[in-house]
């Protein structure tokens, strides 16, 4: 039988164009993956790199904490889109996935977003995480100071389809046991038993960011599967966003089995997405954003003056069977028989 590692490569290889951004390729090969740090049903592998990114963007929850963002609906209201606009002096970094409360529904930025400073309105893609509200509670919106669960935003990616990050909710819910009147995402949050859960894996791999310098990013495992990837420009900009990340893994996994995702599989998976087709998609604030195509998965890159400043990449849990091939606990078999 082939290695694994060779017959992914050949199945990637008609993705590797000449229009491939070097920017988002090279930086991924440039990553290097560290010892796994687990905890009960969580395995998360440090990624690591020599030379950083210099970047210093202010975050979403800090640029409203010093009121320089406001965020509305659009007109009297539509469901996938917002405006903002930031009047402060300093560019504002928005992550996707980042939940936003108040006015007619809560939502979840679809994209990662650069804002210019003093910037105009800016029409900006979300969706809607608050299937059962169409009334206003509030002129604007606030950070919800929380990223979605790692579920939904792993549909979101996937299908880029509304009703599908619905369905997530409800399923995520019914899981958990969670009953929202509104339907809303924040009640798997603000639930008594999961606050206990999250809080128990936050102090035990809370400090991941801290334990070296050049850490940048991420590879969540859960169970036998990957969950997300997660990459940034240095390691200031993921530590801003490490807490609201965690919580939102940590959803993921409270009701999966133990880790068993082997340091060989993530090489080889970061491999294998530096060589990816990434398709240049359009942006209402600052620089590039990338779709990032592989077989087996899909994520974004936001680049800007040639600096990767938040990658995510996501395995598609409902692939075809006749692409189950490519699933990281069947390639673990392939590998120990081969």
């Amino acid at each position: 039988m082939k290695s694994i590692a060779l017959t992914l490569l050949m199945l990637l290889a008609p993705l590797a164009t000449s229009s491939q951004p070097g920017t988002v390729g090279t930086y991924i090969e440039k990553l290097k993956v560290a010892k796994p740090i687990k905890y009960k049903n969580l395995m998360i592998f440090p990624l690591t790199i020599r030379t950083m990114g210099s970047t210093d963007y202010v975050t979403l929850d800090k640029a409203m904490e010093s009121n320089w963002l406001e965020i509305r609906e659009i007109g009297s209201g539509e469901v996938n889109s917002v405006e903002l606009k930031n009047t402060g002096k300093e560019i504002v970094f928005i992550m996707t996935g980042e939940m936003l409360s108040g006015a007619k529904q809560d939502r979840m930025l679809r994209e990662d977003v650069l804002v210019p400073p003093n910037s105009d309105w800016l029409r900006v893609p979300v969706y809607c995480v608050e299937h059962g509200r169409w009334v206003s509670v509030s002129s604007g919106f606030e950070s919800a100071q929380e990223v979605a669960p790692n579920e939904l935003r792993q549909r979101a990616r996937i299908t880029e389809d509304q009703s599908e990050v619905w369905d997530a909710i409800a399923s995520s819910q019914a899981k958990l046991g969670i009953d929202s009147r509104t339907s809303t995402v924040q009640a798997n949050y603000e639930d008594e038993r999961i606050r206990k859960e999250l809080a128990e894996y936050t102090q035990h791999l809370g400090k991941i960011p801290q334990l070296a310098k050049n850490t940048v990013g991420v590879v969540v495992a859960a169970g036998d599967r990957v969950i997300c990837v997660d990459i940034f420009a240095n390691n200031g900009l993921l530590r801003e966003f490490w807490s609201k990340l965690l919580r939102s893994y940590v959803m993921d996994a409270i009701l999966e089995s133990e880790a068993s995702v082997m340091k060989k599989e993530i090489e080889e998976l970061l491999h294998d997405l530096s060589r990816a087709k990434y398709v240049s998609l359009g942006t209402p604030g600052m620089g590039d954003l990338f779709n990032i195509e592989t077989h087996y998965g899909r994520g974004n890159a936001l680049v800007s003056k040639g600096t990767v400043i938040h990658m995510d990449f996501f395995v598609d849990e409902m692939q075809d069977d006749n692409d189950a091939e490519l699933r990281l606990d069947i390639r673990r078999e392939q590998r120990l028989n081969d």
